[in-house]
């Protein structure tokens, strides 16, 4: 340990050039592990970070594969994140990176990976794409039942949603990542979703709530002496009250944030709290110094050969012409807001986009352009009554979903209340017992109603332990232990076996936006949509959440193929109440045979994942067999 601690202070130090750093022997593994998850856990500031990763990838041929693929995660996230051709090159990297990864079926770096590149491809505005990448490193980080990568993966699109006005949506996933942090014990990274979580209540406009959090989050970074969260925190809170019209404890949160950025050299930071500082001197009226900060703001974002971060450019576009036209040079300003206007448009960033039409009318109108100016003054009404709608639904699913959680939580003090009740009566129970041996008669009597209360008991417990209390048809234990049978029989004798793997496509969004009253009753009416099209002799059981494993004893590959066919399209027929008809259930299935090398019931199970999961990445609503 005291050789890691001493390697990583003078590698943050940059005490040890790199060069040097890569004739020193390769860590050792126990240190190597340490190492790797300091860094994956507790992410040291951002230089020391890149310069403990750069020279991990030095030698990183030289570790194993399972370290390499770490590494490899790293590296991605090491990534400069300043511009738009650093987060090029950060999606270049991610590319490469996949090929090595897939190519090694390093399933746990392939979804981190994808996390990665879909973080860069949202900073680049490719939101579409980002989604996508989120959406395939969640399944996979899901299958590998990697409890770490889903938390990170839902933080990301959680902070996703929330940009992108889907405020509720974005809420619920940065708890439900909140939650698995906390479960896992990462107070670190527990906070940083913390404050993600206050930012969506910001842009809810539910400023007390997120004010809490900001406060609280101060206190624990100022505590920590951690400064590079601190100045996060009061950067977020110097928005709020921007937005608060409270301009006076705006700007010093703001000037601290602007000494720290251009300490740390960090242009793209500098240059966003700049335009900020800008902001709220225009605010003030204060129009000469808010100009100086817009200048230097200008000077980072246009310098040579280096392509700013486009979004952070039309922020630029837009202050800057409300500060022209302050200054009388109306003509200046509209140019600046054209150049504004296609930036937000592909960005579909609607709060901007109603910025750019107010200051456009304003502009227009001092130029006596009057029916210019109220069509830029419709488009920022149309603009700004779509975002109070919106706002409006954000909020009211934000309430629906507390809702719920308050349910939830209720329901399991009741169950607790009744656990515990259940167990004050057996210690009742127990301390009379001694007066049962008083009475031969009693003894006999209350010995034959419990023999019998026992055995019918045993029998509802018995039923219940094979059954799926939800869906009617056989829970995990059950269905795995007929399909073991029905393994060993098709082994020993010869005889085909098929099993199908399905999985209810999209199901998370159906719990998230219809509830999970409409969840349990999509999984009820599929598991019996599933069963009407097998034969007697055939049977399906839960296989966990949203996924069924079909058995199909005497059943050829291709026949069982076309079972699956069936299937899918009568589940894609089905009519649920609470479910829109222009959102209809689909299912992809996997579908695999019997095959002497299998040596389990596992195996074959997994050929039919392995189908299933080329059915989810080929489109899903669709049957994929492997021989």
């Amino acid at each position: 340990m005291k050789i890691l601690v001493s390697r990583s202070l003078w590698l943050g130090l940059g005490l040890v050039p790199l060069s040097l750093w890569a004739a020193l022997p390769p860590l050792g593994a126990s240190e190597l592990s340490q190492t790797l998850q300091q860094l994956e856990d507790d992410r040291p500031p951002q230089q020391v970070f890149r310069t403990q990763v750069a020279a991990l990838a030095e030698q990183r041929d030289g570790y194993p594969a399972e370290a390499q693929g770490r590494i490899a995660r790293l590296q991605c996230w090491a990534q400069p994140a300043e511009r738009d051709e650093d987060f090029r090159r950060a999606v270049r990297f991610a590319d490469e990176a996949l090929k090595w990864a897939r190519a090694r079926k390093d399933r746990v770096s392939e979804s981190g990976l994808l996390a990665c590149r879909g973080y860069h491809q949202q900073l680049l505005g490719n939101m579409e794409a980002a989604g996508q990448d989120y959406d395939e490193a969640l399944t996979l980080a899901r299958r590998l039942g990697d409890e770490r990568q889903r938390a990170d993966i839902l933080s990301l699109r959680g902070e996703m949603y929330s940009y992108q006005g889907e405020l509720a949506e974005g809420l619920m996933e940065l708890m439900d990542a909140h939650r698995r942090y906390e479960a896992l014990g990462l107070e670190g990274k527990g906070r940083e979703v913390l404050a993600k979580i206050a930012n969506a209540y910001r842009r809810m406009g539910l400023y007390e709530r997120a004010q809490n959090y900001f406060q609280e989050l101060e206190h624990d970074y100022r505590v920590e002496g951690d400064e590079e969260h601190l100045v996060d925190i009061h950067t977020q809170q110097g928005l709020l009250y921007v937005e608060t019209g409270d301009y006076e404890r705006a700007l010093p949160l703001m000037a601290e944030a602007e000494l720290y950025y251009l300490g740390q050299q960090q242009e793209g930071m500098l240059a966003w709290t700049r335009i900020e500082m800008a902001t709220v001197l225009l605010n003030q009226g204060k129009t000469e110094q808010a100009m100086t900060k817009l200048e230097q703001a200008s000077a980072l974002l246009h310098q040579q050969g280096k392509g700013a971060d486009s979004v952070t450019r039309g922020h630029w576009y837009i202050v800057m012409a409300q500060a022209l036209d302050v200054m009388g040079k109306p003509t200046e300003a509209l140019r600046y807001l054209d150049q504004a206007e296609p930036i937000f448009t592909k960005e579909q960033n609607l709060r901007f986009l109603a910025w750019v039409h107010e200051v456009r009318a304003k502009v227009l109108e001092r130029q006596g352009r009057i029916k210019e100016a109220l069509v830029s003054l419709k488009q920022y009404v149309q603009i700004k009554q779509d975002l109070e709608k919106m706002l409006r639904e954000q909020r009211s699913l934000q309430m629906r979903f507390e809702f719920d959680l308050a349910r939830k939580e209720l329901e399991n003090q009741t169950l607790r209340a009744g656990q515990q009740l259940q167990a004050e009566k057996l210690k009742q129970l127990q301390e009379r017992r001694h007066w049962q041996y008083l009475v031969v008669a009693l003894l006999v009597l209350v010995m034959g109603i419990l023999v019998i209360h026992q055995r019918s008991r045993t029998r509802k417990m018995h039923r219940l332990a094979m059954t799926d209390e939800l869906t009617g048809i056989h829970n995990r234990r059950q269905i795995q232990a007929k399909g073991r049978k029905w393994f060993s029989q098709a082994r020993e004798g010869g005889s085909p076996l098929s099993v199908l793997l399905l999985d209810i496509d999209h199901f998370k969004k159906v719990n998230d936006r219809l509830g999970h009253h409409v969840g349990d009753l999509v999984l009820t009416a599929v598991a019996q949509c599933i069963e009407e099209q097998l034969r007697s002799l055939d049977r399906v059981g839960r296989n966990g959440g949203e996924e069924f494993l079909v058995l199909l004893p005497d059943t050829r590959l291709d026949e069982a193929a076309e079972v699956a066919e069936r299937i899918r399209l009568q589940v894609s027929r089905l009519r649920i109440e609470g479910v829109q008809a222009d959102h209809p259930i689909h299912v992809s299935i996997g579908c695999a045979e019997y095959n002497p090398k299998d040596d389990n019931l596992g195996e074959l199970v997994r050929r039919a994942d392995e189908a299933m999961y080329q059915a989810k990445l080929g489109g899903r609503n669709r049957v994929v067999k492997v021989a």
